[in-house]
């Protein structure tokens, strides 16, 4: 008798509507997952257009650069008694630069690599909003791309800062010296926030797997 009330609770539970605002969620994440796909190929076009537009003689260069920096603003004032006057630690824009691969390093890390891990995140969440909207809650494919999301945090969580720091390095290397005032060096930063998030997304994978075998061991039985 009482394996027979939980077969009936599994089975009305699976006639339960989708969690709420999933239906909405879905659609949004579906929006901005093309949205994301059209701006990458506007950004190839635009690495492509413009950089392959940059003068190869260099005292003609004016090309402008958006990076992550960390930077000092310092007085001309050699006799003053505190040279610096402001830091800055961030994105900043170098206006007309001598960078010609500066350029294309930056954008490539800015738009190409930021947007391939952007893309695999927001897949992966237009699936299992799609999954969750299909009623299809307890489902082995909804740990999976559960896992995923947070495997793909993580890792970008872990290899940015490398890539920025790298990038950084390359970018300063051909610029040289951009002001007499402005000290820029490459951009450090420890993304604490991205590994706690990939940290609680793969629990709560398991959790959800542990759920499904739950599921399935109650469907089993009689």
């Amino acid at each position: 008798m009482k394996n027979q009330e939980s077969s009936d609770t599994i089975d009305t539970s699976s006639q339960l509507p989708p969690p709420k605002y999933t239906p909405e969620l879905k659609m949004w994440f579906d929006l901005l997952y093309y949205l994301s796909v059209l701006a990458m190929v506007v950004g190839v076009g635009f690495i492509l257009v413009v950089g392959l537009n940059i003068p190869a003689e260099i005292s003609e260069r004016h090309t402008d650069i958006e990076y992550l920096f960390n930077a000092r603003v310092i007085t001309n004032d050699v006799t003053a008694t505190a040279s610096e006057i402001m830091q800055v630690d961030g994105k900043l824009k170098l206006n007309n630069t001598s960078g010609q691969a500066a350029f294309f390093i930056a954008n490539t890390d800015r738009i190409l690599i930021s947007g391939i891990f952007s893309l695999l995140a927001l897949y992966n969440l237009r699936k299992l909003f799609a999954n969750l909207a299909g009623q299809r809650i307890f489902d082995l494919e909804n740990v999976a791309y559960v896992k995923k999301l947070g495997l793909i945090i993580l890792v970008y969580s872990i290899v940015s800062p490398f890539i920025t720091y790298l990038c950084g390095m390359a970018i300063l290397a051909e610029i040289g010296e951009f002001h007499e005032q402005l000290q820029l060096s490459p951009y450090v930063s420890i993304p604490i926030e991205g590994i706690l998030i990939s940290g609680a997304l793969l629990v709560l994978a398991q959790i959800l797997e542990y759920a499904f075998q739950m599921k399935q061991e109650q469907s089993l039985t009689i």
